[in-house]
């Protein structure tokens, strides 16, 4: 099967979109279903760690933040499905940032985005790890185990190739982070306030940093925007309905954002746990949260793991298709990015500390850069580019808020976990971070 090559000057690039009249693997996900692909991606477990950072900056802020950063989300988003609808063979932010800029843009964009990929794997392994410890609360099972645990469970449905074949499972996977949370708000009211320093105004205490960190929290609870490209391009009917699907699922995260963080800072206070699952009783309660919780994490590392893994198996030998060589070598991809995720998972084990390093060291310029870039690059949207309005919002985007969340909140981030790894926890039995 022939592949279609992008010129990008004096020669041309390896061939990185497939031509329609290829076999594809998939047939085509409706607008619901790619909604709920975005949100179980998106989701995560960066709710679960919402609460800690407003017990940091107080409940006004980490209200502001959720929404403005919300809608920050939203904006790129959009600016995502704009260039998409323009130039519908894209399928990811490597093949759009080759189209625009070049084999050097696309390098240093794959670069980035494969390294955000590799590195958000280990943190939802981390997330299972501690789902299952929390389900089993009555276990002394060791975290290294639990992980590994996490590992076997993983690697069956990993096998899947594609996004279509996992939506179904995105879908469930969405409906059960939102039965968790339903499950801990019903619990964190039925304990009633064990603190009651919960605030809308800014704690006396709170540094500059703190804010930054919550920031960074903030951003990474809603970084998904590396794989829009490729959801798109497994829908039936994307330059209609990719707008559609993307403001269904910001939407979505909001509503979830909001009710989590409140719940767990209003009952809770600024001693809210940075996993929000451990602040439960000991109880089914906490069992089935764990469940829920895991469900949705072994999910989302899959919805993350199959680009990923796409990439790699394309670098080395092409195209995908349906053979049993092919899934062979799927296999192997799929168990060597387990181990990493297994290693890196055991050597940092800081939920929070974690969760905002990711935010503003790859999450930042994966939301507020690479969107505004291909934006303002693609010669077809330079009459948008002139309104003010739109001037405005990009200039916003890229030159304000993208400094602040990469350069401080990176920086915030690194201080934080440099003082998490002061503990000691690396490779223990039992890590520290998740307690706040």
């Amino acid at each position: 099967m022939a592949a279609r090559k992008v010129s990008t000057g004096d020669e041309e690039a390896e061939p990185f979109i497939e031509e329609e009249e290829e076999e594809k693997l998939h047939k085509g996900m409706g607008w619901k279903r790619a909604a709920f692909t975005m949100m179980a991606e998106i989701v995560g477990t960066g709710v679960l760690g919402l609460s800690h950072a407003a017990a940091k900056v107080g409940g006004g802020l980490a209200l502001a933040f959720l929404v403005s950063f919300g809608l920050a989300s939203l904006f790129s988003s959009l600016l995502l499905a704009a260039v998409r609808r323009e130039h519908p063979k894209v399928d990811s932010f490597q093949a759009c940032a080759d189209l625009l800029g070049g084999e050097r843009a696309r390098r240093l964009t794959a670069l980035c985005i494969n390294t955000s990929w590799l590195f958000v794997l280990p943190y939802y392994l981390m997330a299972s790890a501690h789902a299952l410890s929390v389900a089993f609360w009555w276990t002394d099972t060791c975290y290294a185990t639990w992980a590994l645990l996490s590992v076997a469970l993983i690697g069956v449905p990993a096998q899947v190739r594609t996004f279509e074949g996992i939506s179904s499972l995105s879908a469930l996977s969405v409906a059960s982070v939102a039965i968790a949370l339903l499950v801990i708000g019903v619990e964190l009211v039925r304990g009633g306030q064990k603190e009651t320093d919960a605030s809308w105004s800014k704690p006396e205490a709170s540094s500059v940093w703190d804010c930054f960190d919550a920031i960074s929290s903030t951003t990474f609870a809603y970084q998904g925007q590396s794989m829009l490209l490729e959801i798109a391009h497994e829908m039936e009917n994307a330059p209609r309905d990719f707008g559609k699907a993307i403001t269904a699922s910001c939407g979505g995260l909001l509503a979830l954002y909001s009710m989590a963080t409140g719940l767990g800072y209003y009952y809770r206070g600024a001693r809210v746990a940075g996993f929000l699952p451990d602040d439960l009783e000991d109880n089914a309660s906490k069992t089935l949260v764990g469940l829920m919780l895991y469900f949705h994490v072994a999910v989302t590392y899959l919805v993350n793991n199959q680009p990923l893994s796409k990439k790699l198996y394309e670098l080395r030998w092409g195209a995908l298709d349906k053979s049993r060589v092919v899934a062979l070598r799927w296999f192997g991809i799929t168990m060597l990015l387990l181990a990493w995720s297994y290693v890196v998972a055991n050597a940092i084990p800081w939920f929070s500390a974690f969760q905002a390093l990711m935010g503003s060291l790859l999450g930042a310029p994966i939301m507020f850069l690479f969107p505004v870039a291909f934006y303002v690059l693609d010669p077809r949207q330079a009459a948008n580019v002139k309104h003010l309005p739109t001037r405005c919002a990009l200039a916003t985007t890229g030159g304000i808020i993208l400094p602040l969340t990469l350069g401080v909140g990176s920086v915030a981030a690194v201080v934080g976990l440099s003082e998490a790894w002061g503990d000691g926890a690396a490779f223990a039995c039992v890590p520290g971070g998740y307690d706040g």
